[in-house]
This record gives C-alpha cells, structure tokens and sequence, in this order.
C-alpha cells in the first residue's frame, strides 16, 4: 500500500508495524510529530499501547528501556540534544543490553535550524558502541524502523535511528505495510542479577568484552546484509563516493546533472563498520570522497591515502547538505572547475532578514517587557532557557542561553560572580520539570540569590504544544508545590493582560529580592495563545488601533514591545495589521508614553 507520510509519520507508523507497543521520550524538533503520530495510529487501529511523554529524555529512555528488558519491543524518542541528557543511561545500557528490542531514535538538526548544536548523534552511536542506521528519505526511514527491530532482537542490543531535519519534515509516496501483522511482545522480567544489575568492576567488565565481541559480529552481519550486496554493483569508476543519509541524495543529483563518471556506494549503517573490508574495496580507485551530514564519524573509522573527507577539509565542516556543497567538494578534489553555478550574481544582495518574535497576543512579552521596565539593564543579568520564551532576546530580555535547566543554574552561578547586580532567570513550566528543580535546590541549599521567573503556560509550546505533567494531572502535580517542596516561598502571579498589574508584580519581586538571602521564586501563570483548548477563556478579543494624531513615532511600542502586528506606515505613523493582531488589549497601558493606543470595536476590525 502507498501512502503520502512525512517522515515522522512513516516512523511513528513503521512502529506500529514492527510491533512496538511501548514509546517514551521528551518532544523536541525535529522529533516531536514522532510520539504523538504513533499515538494516533494506535488509537485508530484500537491497539493497546503506551505511549506518552517523560518528564525529560533520561526519564523516557529508561522507561523505554525497562520495557526491552523485560522482553517487549520498545522505542525512545528525542532529538540530538536531548540525547545529551539521556547519555548517563545509554552508555551504562549499551553494555547491559536487552531481551526484547528497542530503538534509540535521535533526531538531528544539522543547520541548527531549531537546535543550541548541531551535534551528530551517530558520532554518539559510536561513543556508546552501539549500531546507528541513517536513513535518507522517509521511506528509508520506515524500513529502517523495521530494521532496527529486527536487528536490536538478533543481537540484544539497542540500536539508534538518526534521521535528520530533512528527513523528518519532508513527505514522500511511501510503500508501507497494508495490514498490521506483527503481535506485540508480551514483558515478562525475568530476574537475572549478574547482567541486570552487574557491579563494576568485574561485572561491567566481562559485560565491556561482551560488547566488544557482539561489535564484531554486527560489523560481520552489517558487510554482509547492507554492504557487500551494493558493494557488487559498483561499476568500477576511477572515483568513490561514500555517502550515507541525505547526502546520498545530493550527490547522486550533482553527479548526473555534471555528468561525472563515479561509483556511489550508500551506507545505511555507519557505525559499525568492517574497516578492512571496505578498505580493500578502495584498491580500485584513484580517489575516494566521503560524504557525509555533520561529522566524520564513516571517515573516523577508515584510513587510506586516497580518502578525502571533512578531516583533509575537502567537504564542508558545518551545516546541512546542499547540492552547491558537493559541487564545491568535487572541485576541492579535482573532479570539476570551481564556479558558482547556484549562486546568481544579479541577485547578490543577502534578503532582510526577519527577527525572530513571539506571536501576537503572548503573555511572555508583557513579562519581559514589565521584566525591563523594572530591572535596570546596566544594573542586572537576564538567563534563560530553551523554549519559545528564548524569543525574549528580541526584546533585550535576555542574556545567556545554553541548554535546558541552565538559567537556574546559571543564575547561582552569576549571582555567586557578579553579585552586585540582580540576576532574573526565565524558566518554562515543562523545562523546568525537565531539569530546573535541581538545580533550584542547590540555589536553596547554597543561598544564591536571584529571581526565577517560571513561565507557566500549561504546554510545552515550542515544540507542538505537547500536554505538560502539570496539565495532564492538575490536582496531583502543582509547580508552586514543587518550588516550596525545594524549600523556598513561591510568589505566583495569574496573568492578565495588563501592563500595569504586570509591572507591580515586578516590582513586589524586586522587594522581596532585596530583603532575601536566597533565590525569590515565582510561578506565573499565563496561556498559549495556540492553545486551542484555552486560549478563548484568556484572550479578552478587544482589539486596538493608533490614533496617528497622538502617534509621534517615538519607536517606544516598536523596539521594546515588538509585537508582529505593529509597523509603520507610508506616513510614518503607527499601524496595528487587524490580520495579525490577537486581542489581547495588553499595549492600550504603559508602553506608549502619548496614548496613541486606544481600543477599537470588535465590529471593525
């Protein structure tokens, strides 16, 4: 059967098909549509599954990985930075192995399209020694979910899916199974301590030479099985590309639209790989080219004079692929003349760029902007974190950003540094049940002092708007409890929108900071506003205009609030676009100091 799926889709449906009925994991683009798909698909086809979102990425892959132990078929889902948070139980789990099956999926985002690095998770497949497939397009994907499965059972061993950003989002006519076949494994844990629960040294020890030997055999089964059949239709040109993922695709295209004569050989296993076997398939050619999307982890595992590779700097060191960048790596090595043939030279002039910014009608503006208005910029230091509150930067209302729960920690960090001036940190509900308590309780044990601010809007929003455990489980799960459970007073704040409330919250934080010894912590309580379940019962729907006599186009709205609807008109005054504008009323007080803001009727909009 054929279907048009996007490649989360064809994912998440190749896990029904491969009788995975356990999925955990942490949303983060490129990953998200993963979970919630299979969800989808388990609810139509009324199968028994569980599948819902971990508090973070660590938490998910255990559950996932409980699950495989006990003999089932599970998956973890997550993407290449959230990996960074569930490493510390990968690399133990990589030794231990499985009894059932279960698949790593990593999302990665070369490009940095909506990720803090563009780290390559198959370079972590081979830190952790365990096998990665790297699919190309979403129908590979779907085959490689399948694959996976079949692999992680033969070999008791966890195996990675490391699609990309390009993989992930594109769409593709993809032929998938037409009827579920395969019956879910029934968990059956069956106790066995000398494995489950092995003591360093000596038990992780034997379990590193069991790890060892079991690379040995699947670098074997790898040859034989995905290698060496390509590997035979190779035509014997004088050049060898080596690719793997979405480069294939590219440079295959450059190929023949150039007409350059070369074997492609794909690998859709890049780790393990049997080094002397794909060595001695060199010996044939003059030059072999190593593409690959971001880091050299194929190029790391061979060696040959001919090779040539993001190490001798012939192909691009960052960002995703791109048919321009293979063309420009077929002139580094010889193989054409350097030109631009992609790049126009009438049209030279880089396109404006478009500043990131929150939408029309977000709480987390006003907050930043009130933030503004009373913690003077010369006298303070804004962290903050990962989310769509990150936006904030356009506002100035930010100073660092690193990676999930770092804004608290950051913040002991500073106010520890430079503690003459006020540290404010923003922090999002679901990041901070992700990794912001912690840290919290060491800001309380230790006495830092600063202000955290955790943004409250019920969803994870930046990702897909994916059900936060405070919104799942409202009566047993309360974030201002959680803060006082940390050992500190919890100041909550329900948002309206109103600037003035706003700003006299702000500044009833700024006194209790100055009469504190330790961190001053609020909840504010706010709503997405594409939250379709409760953005109505929050947005008033009062919508504004400018009066252009008492506008004197002092830039105030626009450089410090910077909400999309605001911009200039040909004679220079303010306009509020009705298409774009939500109805939150929020900039008729404060931010204009001449009151050109007044409120227009519904009617005339």
């Amino acid at each position: 059967m054929k279907q048009i799926l996007m490649g989360n889709d064809a994912i998440a449906l190749a896990l029904t098909h491969a009788g995975v009925d356990m999925v955990s994991g942490y949303p983060g683009t490129p990953s998200s549509e993963i979970l919630g798909n299979f969800q989808k698909h388990s609810q139509k086809l009324n199968l028994n599954t569980y599948a819902q979102w971990a508090t973070n990425e660590k938490v998910g892959f255990e559950v996932a990985y409980a699950g495989a132990i006990s003999g089932k078929r599970t998956c973890a889902t997550m993407k290449q930075v959230g990996l960074n948070v569930a490493s510390d139980a990968l690399m133990s789990a990589s030794y231990i192995g499985l009894k059932g099956a279960m698949l790593l999926i990593s999302c990665d985002d070369p490009g940095f399209y909506s990720s803090q690095t563009e780290q390559d998770s198959r370079s972590f497949a081979k830190f952790a020694r365990i096998p990665v497939l790297d699919p190309a397009t979403p129908q590979e994907a779907y085959d490689m979910v399948k694959l996976g499965i079949e692999i992680s059972e033969k070999f008791e061993s966890i195996i990675m899916l490391r699609p990309v950003m390009r993989v992930c989002h594109a769409r593709e006519i993809c032929q998938v199974d037409d009827t579920l076949h395969v019956e879910p494994l029934a968990g059956n844990f069956e106790r066995n301590i000398p494995r489950w629960a092995a003591v360093p040294p000596a038990g992780r020890f034997r379990q590193g030479l069991e790890q060892l030997e079991r690379l040995e055999v699947i670098k074997e089964w790898n040859w034989n099985n995905l290698i060496e059949p390509k590997a035979k239709a190779l035509k014997g040109s004088k050049v060898l590309c080596l690719t793997s993922g979405t480069g294939d695709g590219y440079v295959r295209e450059a190929l023949e639209e150039r007409g350059i004569e070369a074997d492609v050989l794909k690998l859709d296993m890049p780790y393990p790989l049997p080094k002397e076997k794909i060595e001695r398939l060199f010996e044939t050619y003059e030059k072999v080219i190593i593409f690959e999307e971001s880091y050299p982890c194929i190029e790391e595992q061979l060696s040959s004079p001919k090779l040539y590779g993001k190490l001798t700097k012939h192909v691009h060191q960052i960002d995703e692929f791109s048919k321009d960048k293979v063309l420009s790596t077929f002139a580094n090595v010889g193989l054409i003349e350097k030109n631009n043939s992609y790049k126009s030279e009438k049209y030279n002039q880089p396109l404006p760029v478009r500043p990131p910014n929150m939408c029309p009608g977000c709480p987390h503006r006003d907050v930043f902007y009130s933030v503004m208005k009373v913690f003077k910029k010369k006298k303070s230091i804004y962290t903050s974190d990962i989310g769509c509150y990150t936006l904030g930067l356009n506002q100035g209302a930010i100073d660092t950003v690193l990676c999930m729960g770092a804004s608290v920690s950051m913040a002991s960090g500073f106010a520890i540094s430079d503690p003459d001036k006020t540290v404010v940190a923003t922090i999002g509900d679901s990041t901070f049940a992700h990794s912001g308590v912690a840290p919290l309780i060491n800001a309380v044990y230790q006495k830092h002092k600063f202000i955290l601010l955790i943004l409250d809007n019920s969803v994870t929003a930046m990702t897909g708007r994916q059900t936060t455990p405070e919104r799942a489980n409202p009566t047993d799960i309360d974030l201002k409890k959680i803060v006082e459970g940390c050992g500190v007073t919890c100041y909550e704040y329900v948002y309206k929108p109103d600037l003035n409330q706003t700003v006299d919250f702000m500044k009833s934080l700024k006194n209790a900071y100055e009469n504190a010894d330790g961190p001053v912590v609020a909840v504010i309580r706010e709503f997405c506003v594409l939250d379709k379940d409760r953005a109505d019962e929050w947005l008033p729907k009062v919508y504004v205009e400018v009066d252009s006599e008492k506008c004197v186009s002092c830039d105030s709205c626009i450089t410090a609030y910077k909400c999309p609807p605001m911009h200039y008109n040909d004679e220079g005054k303010m306009e509020i676009d009705p298409f774009l504008c939500a109805g939150c009323s929020a900039c008729l007080d404060v931010i204009c100091p001449t009151d050109a803001f007044i409120r227009k009727n519904k009617e005339g909009k």
